[in-house]
């Protein structure tokens, strides 16, 4: 069977100070108490630094295009719930607004049918 390369599905362009931002999160992530996110931090921050690809846009600015997997995605959304997570106060219960948008959402399909 031939060797058949497959490129990471989801596309991230960020400007040099968002991916600067980035990756110096996930290298203070890997001194994260919690092992699994301590390694994963590392992992994706090593990738950046190996595969992001730095591009010159049409009207001069720089850009790092930035190619990763479904679960690499996921692993950065947990990363970075972890490192935000006590700077965020929460003041609204956005579960209880979202139980009731989705009582509306089926009140309104079931009046529609």
């Amino acid at each position: 069977m031939a060797y058949s390369k497959r490129i990471p599905p989801i596309k991230l362009k960020l400007n040099i100070e968002e991916f600067n931002k980035l990756v110096d999160m996930l290298n203070n992530m890997t001194e994260y108490k919690d092992e699994s996110i301590s390694t994963k931090s590392a992992k994706l921050k090593d990738k950046l630094l190996r595969y992001s690809v730095p591009l010159t846009t049409d009207d001069g600015k720089t850009i790092i295009d930035i190619r990763c997997y479904q679960n690499e995605i996921i692993d950065l959304f947990y990363i970075l719930f972890y490192g935000i997570r006590d700077c965020i106060t929460v003041e609204t219960n956005y579960y209880e607004v979202l139980v009731k948008a989705r009582e509306n959402l089926k009140q309104n399909k079931m009046t529609n049918e």
